[in-house]
Formats: structure tokens, C-alpha cells, sequence
């Protein structure tokens, strides 16, 4: 495990408590957090000190409010000047390095060395409305000069990423940031992650408009804990694919997320049990894993989602009324993140806003049978036109349309050899197949039927058996 070395940047006059809230936030096992104060011995060697911390260091967050602090006395500087020749014709810090220039503060010295050094440089910005520590003062001329140096720093391209307001939002928009990836790297923290799936990528075809809108409706993630969490529920008939699309949302913006989960909802126990098993490494690794009671490792995850800021959270496969009771019941009790639910169920109470998911466009659904089978099948000239008579046969169903792609695939079969094996199946499946119970469209129930009939005498006995288990899945061992 890597070691990560932290510089918090900012004048303690006006963000201690913020300083010291986010010193405290940050502080574990293998990061060294440090601040202005550890290196202040005389006026000509802390700017020396800082350099050579934070020459060694990952990751500078640089605090810019109204006050500039404490000015670098000149002697410091002339130790950086005469270290760094090429400071002023690399960053534009060229005048403030004359021996009788303008004076930069060491806080403002701390960025522009942290940009030299090719160090992370986190740049955060009060808003109007953050409250100052007691020692703050207004001083018209330090905040036209601090004013100043973010434009210094705009014209090489380094923006504000992050605006805050309160010491919790800050710390919430700093574990969002940059900073996360690189604790991720070095293994000192792990990102939670438990979605079931990876994205399929360019395979994933004819959702674009709705992923568009599903950002739209989402917002921004929630940058504070006490906000309420935005909740919107995927709905749609089985097969279409609800799971697959909200899935994809989370692997495209796994960046803007602290966290990616994804609890089976299927019915209240299985709702409970799931929220339980997010205790466990390496998804949350919450010291309740070991605990026998199942209600306190649950009552723990959803602490944990209070407490942290911008997750989100998959609530899957909410099919039946009692599942939706209590998928309901608990929202309230989430704070801070984005929750995606998928559901066949249309009628939710009026705080849950409801997306229709349809089937694929027909050129979408051609295209992913193409791109699933090429190099695997067996190619003819007319292949377009057999993916699109198959697609329309399996009702543009993204369940059916991967089942078959698999299917051709694995076997090396043409479209027209695949769809003469599924149309004889068509009145086997008629025979036995009800929608009401069934709730997928007969489209997928051939398709499975027309996979099943392929296998031989023991893995048919092995997969019925395997059927009567829980859905979540089974252990290769």
C-alpha cells in the first residue's frame, strides 16, 4: 500500500475550522495530512519548508478566500528564485519573483510551487453565503488580491472545481474529486462498488436520449449529507431492460459518485437482507459485518449512506406490491445520494417520479445483434437483413436480443439458422406459456426455451434444480 501525502492550503484566520474538520476527515492509515503551521520555524525558512514538503507530496487542496494571509519576506523568496530559475518563465509568477517585485503570500506561493512540482492542485472557493472563522477580517485590497490570483491561475486553465459553503460540504466536494481516485490507487481506500455487472460499452445501444434525460432529472449528485435523497424508478415490462440502463448511468458517472451499489428489492426480506450484506468487505467493510443480528448490519448500511455524501444506490428488481411498500418505506430514511429503482410496477406514491423504459428502436436492436455476433457467427451477405427480421421477431427485447446473441455466438450459427430453431420452438412455448404469471413477453420465454433445449440430460436436471434457489448468485464453488 502506497503512502499519500496531503498539503492543505488556506489562511487559518478565515478556514481553520474548515482546515481542521477536513484535516480530520482525510486523516487514516498511510495519508500524512499537513498545514501551514507544521513548517512555520523563521520568516526566511518556511516557504523553504513548504517547498520541500510539498515537492514530496500528492495532493495540494488550495483554499482561496478573502484574506491573503502572511506575505513571503523576501529573503524566502530569493531561496525559490535562485532554486528554481525557470519558475517565472513556466508559471506567470515571473514579477513576484524580482527581488523588489509585489509580494505573494505563502499561501498564494503554495499553489503556484504545487503546480511547478506537477502536484494534484485542488482548487476550492467559498460561496458568498460560507461563514468565516473569528479571526476573519474584510480587507478590500487582500481580496482584490486574491481575486488576482485565481485569475492568474484561470489564465493557465486551473479552475475552482470546487465551490462550498459549509465544512461538511467541502469535505463531501473533496472526497468527489480527484482526491479520490488517487487514495483509490495507492489502496488506501476503496471506492464502493457492487454493481452486479460491468458496462457493456459500445455495445449498449438506443438509450442515449433516455440516459440524457436521466441526468437531467437526477441533478447534481447531493454534495451534503442532509439533503433528501432524488429517487426516480425505471418502469418498464420484464426483458426490456430496466437493470442493464441503470447500470450503464452508473458506470458513465462513476466519477460523480462516492459510491455504487446495488440491492436486490425484490421483496422486503430480500430488501433487508441485501441493505445487511452491504456491511460486508469489500463493499462497505463496516465493523457490523460480523455481527450475527441481521437487523443492526442493515441499520448500519443506511447509517452509512446518512453519513456519507453523493452515492448512488440501485434498488433492483421491485416487482411486486409488497417489494414497492417497502422500497417506499424506506426512502425517507436516505439522505445524500441519487437512488435509481426498477420496477415493472407504473403506480408510485406522488414522491417518486416514474421513467418509462421502452423497448429498443428496431435500427438500435439490429445494430447490437451485429456488433454481438461479429467474428462469431456465421457471416452471409444478407446478415443486415436477417439481424433485423430476428430483432423484430424477439420484439426488440434487450433480455431476448442478448440471450440470441449469445446463443449464435457461442454456437457459430447464422441469423437464419438461429431464427429457424426459435420459430419451432414458437408453438412449444405457446403450449405452456402464460403472460399473467410469467411477466416477460413470449419473445424471451422461446428464446430461453430454444437455449435450454441445447443442453444435455444432467445440466437440465442441474439448472432446474439451481432454479428453486434464491436469486442472487450462486457460489462457483
Amino acid at each position: 500500500m502506497a503512502h499519500v501525502r496531503i498539503f492543505l492550503s488556506t489562511v487559518s484566520a478565515e478556514f481553520r475550522s474548515y482546515r481542521d474538520a477536513l484535516r480530520h476527515y482525510l486523516d487514516r492509515p498511510n495519508v500524512t495530512v499537513k498545514v501551514q503551521e507544521d513548517f512555520i520555524v523563521t520568516g526566511t525558512e518556511t516557504l523553504d519548508k513548504l517547498d520541500e514538503y510539498i515537492r514530496q507530496c500528492d495532493v495540494v487542496i488550495h483554499l482561496v478566500g478573502d484574506m491573503t494571509g502572511a506575505m513571503a519576506q523576501p529573503s524566502s523568496v530569493a531561496v525559490i528564485r535562485e532554486r528554481y530559475p525557470d519558475l517565472g518563465s513556466r508559471l506567470p509568477v515571473g514579477p513576484f519573483l524580482e527581488p523588489k517585485g509585489a509580494p505573494l503570500s505563502y499561501t498564494q506561493w503554495e499553489g503556484w510551487l504545487a503546480l511547478y512540482h506537477a502536484r494534484r492542485l485542488i482548487i476550492a472557493v467559498p460561496k458568498d453565503s460560507a461563514e468565516r472563522d473569528d479571526r476573519y477580517t474584510l480587507d478590500p485590497l487582500q481580496r482584490a488580491a486574491q481575486k488576482d490570483h485565481l485569475m492568474r491561475l484561470a489564465s493557465i486553465e486551473r479552475y475552482p472545481g470546487i465551490h462550498f459553503a459549509t465544512a461538511d460540504q467541502l469535505a463531501a466536494e473533496i472526497w468527489r474529486s480527484s482526491l479520490l481516485d488517487i487514495l483509490v490507487e495507492a489502496g488506501v481506500i476503496k471506492r464502493p462498488i457492487n454493481l452486479r455487472y460491468a458496462s457493456l460499452g459500445d455495445l449498449f445501444k438506443g438509450r442515449e436520449e433516455l440516459l440524457d434525460d436521466l441526468v437531467r432529472r437526477l441533478g447534481p449528485v447531493p454534495q451534503r449529507r442532509d439533503l433528501p435523497a432524488v429517487v426516480k424508478v425505471l418502469t418498464g415490462m420484464g426483458g426490456v431492460g430496466k437493470t442493464r440502463l441503470a447500470l450503464e448511468y452508473g458506470w458513465r458517472h462513476a466519477a460523480d459518485y462516492t459510491a455504487l451499489l446495488q440491492v436486490g428489492a425484490d421483496s422486503p426480506e430480500a430488501l433487508n437482507r441485501n441493505l445487511a450484506a452491504l456491511c460486508a468487505a469489500p463493499i462497505l467493510d463496516l465493523p457490523e459485518k460480523d455481527e450475527k443480528d441481521e437487523g443492526r448490519q442493515r441499520d448500519a448500511a443506511l447509517d452509512w449512506l446518512q453519513q456519507h455524501a453523493g452515492w448512488l444506490l440501485i434498488l433492483d428488481n421491485i416487482d411486486a406490491e409488497p417489494a414497492a411498500t417497502a422500497a417506499e418505506a424506506l426512502l425517507p430514511q436516505l439522505t445524500g445520494g441519487h437512488l435509481l429503482l426498477t420496477s415493472r410496477l407504473t403506480n408510485w406514491s406522488g414522491t417518486v417520479e416514474a421513467l418509462p423504459v421502452d423497448t429498443l428502436p428496431p435500427e438500435a436492436a439490429t445494430e447490437f445483434l451485429l456488433m454481438r455476433t461479429a467474428m462469431k457467427r456465421r457471416s452471409q451477405a444478407n446478415d443486415p437483413a436477417a439481424a433485423s427480421i430476428l430483432a423484430e421477431e424477439l420484439g426488440y427485447l434487450a433480455l431476448a436480443l442478448e440471450q440470441a446473441g449469445a446463443y449464435i455466438a457461442h454456437l457459430r450459427l447464422g441469423f437464419a439458422q438461429y431464427l429457424a430453431a426459435w420459430q419451432r420452438q414458437r408453438q412449444t412455448v405457446l403450449e405452456w406459456f402464460d403472460p399473467r404469471l410469467m411477466q416477460y413477453p413470449k419473445s424471451v420465454a422461446i428464446t430461453w426455451q430454444t437455449s435450454f433445449d441445447q443442453l444435455k440430460e444432467p445440466a437440465r436436471r442441474l439448472l432446474q434444480r439451481l432454479a428453486w434457489l434464491a436469486p442472487e448468485p450462486v457460489p462457483e464453488s
